[in-house]
């Protein structure tokens, strides 16, 4: 069995964060994770079920290694990382790209130009840089980078950044009134610190996991020097519904021109480095030292130590002598700041965040500031910032918690402006954002909350449906909150809807005019209009994460798991909620491959609804003709899912920690709990073949086995190297599809950070159980089938985007869509391919594009279908 955990979260964390607090060490979590490399003690991470539909992750005790491979138990082959409409590329599947460039993908470190006028956002995945006008907000540009930009510094002439690639092991000088990147230099394993010394005229930069200091002239673009043993500590954050990652590194801070400070946990110590001499004084402090600031006026130094040590350490930036310690009444957290003069400071612990002073040595009440992941200060020294999730002001003159200027989304980095009562924020984990905040005291406010990057994007997008006949697809994204409604056909997006916050569960309507989305965030469901893409919120309640839509299409029915949990039932004609929320048995976050929602099912007649009540041992029965709940039936021990029998007589529950399925008998007035059948470990989708038999996705046996209905014996089974994230079933065909793959992304070790994923469509005949394998070219995170089981769909978290599989069979190589006949689209596809010099279009095969390629499309074009 999987080791699961099933209560509680953290009210305050929107992500999951593990905190690595030493040099070279890795997190390694159990369930959605990988480690590779040597183990010198343990850490065990569960990620896992949570009633109001987050996932937790608990840490302990520490793993020294070499990197940690997130890897969503799809398993642990690399794939290709593909983009755009690429029919036939190499793959039996389309992907289509739900984004536009450029893209803003992984904010990974934000800043202010010295004169206060341009935000400056680095970014890891998508590889740039993304500037901002930092009064109005426009965008003035991208400037590709040669690597993962994991951290940046601009020159104090605001003509220059240097940029750490984590991935690569180089640095990039951009030259900022350009616009372009004019080096890359090869450094050591693993940069991702980036400080420039006050002169200007050099960089240092943290080379992780060598630990170890590169010293660079930038004008020369050039390593001059390296100066060793200086360590970092790691955090990691992740989603594991979308494996939306961040890693941050300790920081080291220059105090003048020549020398710079860091705090060293794996050493216990504090070391001041003269980057011209590379002359290293190294002193003694107390362990687990995380945080470090920097007073405004360069006077003093402290050192937040976490955990149990509960103190900070003062020390005089000019002689480098600690000056003494100040034990904290709480176990600190790691961020900190000092004020202007370095008289007062803050420090963050659990959820909260409490004002010291350096003189008396004491400590202010604790002021709920909700979590903080990095603490800065303003321009003027006044004010510390709370970079996190309520964006906390604290006047350090007064001690006291003075205004809350973000409670959108959690934000993990953060950049003040150096001229005015302004600051930077960005999220990575739950999106790719940008919040621009006033932090002016109590006078402050969000001015701005926007993505990092200027176009439309689709990114992560994580759940798909495709309407019955298969003509039309909606991919939901969940971290840029929107649709993309797509033509099957063609592969063209028609337009991108506006969803609510962290958008889940998606629904096509059976005429395949509208869409209905719920919004895990949000207070408000989405309907979308599948002709234009246009949105309209519905007002439910919060943590939306399953929908059906009823066999007419007049009713939508959304499942909540918090604030009460139950089902809402919307009027698609009108747009407006149809009578009250029916409470059911307790919903959330169930786990498997994506961090799924306990599951609802609508019969196929439309006159029962089915809820998963996991975290109650029921399913809930709703009448839809009277809306009233008829009836709580026992289930397994922490039933997911729920499916019926085409023609339902029978429906099933899912019991993930049981290993079973329960079996309902709905041939009478009412349906009645029947049996169970017991199953192979951490069961998720079950269908119903109309044979006697149910074919059920044993996620963690990687393994789709079939069984009697009556009997329960087993009566065949197919094993996967990954498990499956899609299961559906074609009767005509007497066939399962089953998506299957890898998505994962490695961050650290002598990788620093990369991405991979791979996917199959198989098909398993079920009166053989022979099978048949489709390349998707991308890591699937779920699955959808058009009722005639020709079209299949996939979300493609990572490439952001969707990958279309037609089994209808082509009328020749011209049908470059795939879509079973020769039409514009085809031509329109070649003419994209043949202006993108790529090779789909090399009809003659001689491995060139030009007018002869034309020729023979053509030819092959009139030649009609076979």
């Amino acid at each position: 069995m999987v080791p699961v955990l099933e209560k509680g979260f953290n009210m305050l964390n929107k992500f999951n964060m593990l905190n690595i607090f030493n040099t070279r060490v890795i997190a390694s979590a159990a369930f959605v994770c990988g480690v590779a490399g040597m183990a010198t003690s343990s850490m065990v991470v569960h990620a896992d079920t949570n009633p109001d539909g987050d996932v937790e992750i608990e840490s302990s005790g520490w793993i020294s290694s070499a990197r940690v491979d997130l890897n969503q138990i799809l398993g642990a082959t690399a794939g290709p990382v593909d983009g755009g409409w690429l029919p036939g590329a190499g793959v039996d599947a389309s992907f289509i790209f739900t984004g536009s460039e450029p893209e803003g993908d992984a904010p990974s470190d934000v800043a202010y130009t010295p004169d206060g006028s341009k935000i400056v956002i680095a970014h890891r995945e998508s590889r740039n840089l993304i500037i901002w006008d930092a009064d109005t907000l426009a965008f003035l540009g991208e400037i590709p980078i040669s690597g993962a930009a994991q951290a940046m510094a601009i020159t104090p002439d605001g003509t220059k950044a240097v940029v750490a690639n984590v991935d690569n092991n180089t640095v990039s000088i951009v030259d900022l009134v350009a616009m372009t990147e004019i080096a890359v230099i090869p450094v050591g394993i693993n940069p991702g610190v980036v400080r420039i010394s006050p002169a200007g005229d050099v960089a240092a930069v943290g080379i992780t996991f060598e630990s170890e200091i590169a010293i660079i002239d930038i004008a020369s673009a050039s390593v001059i020097g390296s100066i060793p043993n200086i360590g970092y500590g790691m955090t990691i954050s992740f989603a594991p519904e979308a494996l939306a990652t961040s890693l941050r590194f300790t920081q080291f801070s220059f105090l003048d021109d020549d020398r710079l400070v860091n705090a060293d946990s794996g050493a216990d110590e504090l070391q001041i480095v003269n980057v011209r001499t590379g002359v290293v004084d190294r002193t003694p402090i107390a362990s687990s030292a995380r945080g470090l600031a920097v007073s405004g006026d360069g006077s003093r130094i402290a050192i937040a130590h976490t955990g149990s040590t509960k103190l900070v350490t003062v020390v005089d930036a000019a002689s480098g002598l600690v000056l003494g310690t100040i034990s904290s009444p709480d176990n600190l957290n790691g961020p900190i700041t000092l004020s202007g003069d370095g008289t007062k400071g803050v420090v963050g612990v659990s959820n909260a965040a409490r004002v010291f002073d350096l003189s008396t040595g004491l400590f202010g009440g604790s002021l709920n500031t909700a979590s903080i992941n990095e603490m800065l200060t303003s321009f003027d020294g006044r004010y510390a910032l709370c970079v996190g999730f309520r964006g906390a002001v604290i006047d350090m003159d007064t001690g006291t918690l003075v205004d809350q200027v973000n409670n959108v989304v959690s934000t993990e980095h953060g950049a003040v402006s150096p001229i005015a009562y302004r600051a930077a924020m960005c999220s990575t984990t739950f999106g790719d954002d940008l919040l621009v905040v006033d932090i002016e005291g109590a006078a402050g406010s969000l001015l701005a909350f926007q993505r990092t990057g200027p176009e439309i994007e689709g990114d992560r997008c994580r759940t798909v449906a495709i309407s019955a006949d298969g003509s039309r697809v909606v991919g939901v994204s969940i971290l840029s909150d929107n649709a993309s409604v797509i033509d099957a056909g063609s592969g063209l997006v028609i337009g991108t809807a506006p969803l609510g916050e962290r958008p889940s569960a998606v629904a096509i309507s059976p005429d395949g005019t509208k869409a209905v989305v719920g919004n895990l965030d949000s207070t408000f469901a989405t309907v979308i209009n599948l002709s234009d893409a246009t949105s309209t919120q519905v007002n439910i309640s919060r943590r939306a994460g399953s929908a059906v839509i009823s066999p007419d299409g007049q009713y939508a029915y959304l499942g909540v798991v918090a604030s009460g949990d139950g089902v809402w039932r919307i009027d698609l004609d009108t747009n407006t909620v149809a009578g009250g929320k029916i409470p059911t048995g307790n919903m959330g976050g169930v786990g498997y491959s994506f961090s799924q929602s306990s599951g609802i099912a609508l019969s196929n007649d439309g006159a029962i609804l089915a809820v998963a009540g996991s975290f109650d041992d029921v399913v809930s029965i709703i009448d839809t003709a009277s809306w009233s709940l008829m009836a709580n039936l026992p289930a397994g021990d922490f039933p997911t899912m729920i499916s019926f029998a085409a023609d339902d007589s029978r429906f099933y529950a899912t019991n993930r920690n049981s290993d079973s399925i329960t079996v309902y008998d709905n041939s009478g007035v009412a349906p009645v709990f029947s049996h169970t059948i017991a199953v192979g470990d951490s069961p998720w989708q079950v269908v119903d073949d109309g044979q006697g038999r149910i074919w059920v996705n044993n996620w963690a046996d990687k393994r789709i086995s079939g069984y009697d209905i009556v009997t329960g014996a087993l009566v065949g089974s197919v094993l996967f190297d990954n498990s499956p994230v899609g299961l559906t079933y074609d009767a005509s065909s007497n066939s399962l599809r089953v998506a299957h793959g890898t998505v994962g992304v490695t961050l650290g070790g002598n990788i620093g950070f990369d991405i991979s994923q791979s996917g199959t469509l198989t098909l398993i005949d079920l009166a053989t159980l022979a099978t048949t394998d489709f390349d998707l070219g991308v890591g699937p995170s779920a699955l959808a089938s058009s009722s005639n089981g020709m079209v299949h769909v996939v979300a493609a978290p990572i490439g952001d985007g969707v990958a279309i599989l037609n089994l209808a069979t082509g009328c020749s190589a011209a049908d470059l869509n795939n879509d079973g006949v020769l039409n514009f689209f085809d031509i329109s596809v070649f003419l994209q391919a043949f202006g993108a010099m790529d090779l789909v279009a090399d009809f003659n095969n001689d491995g060139v594009l030009n007018f002869f390629d034309i020729s023979a499309f053509l030819i092959v074009f009139g030649e009609g279908c076979p």
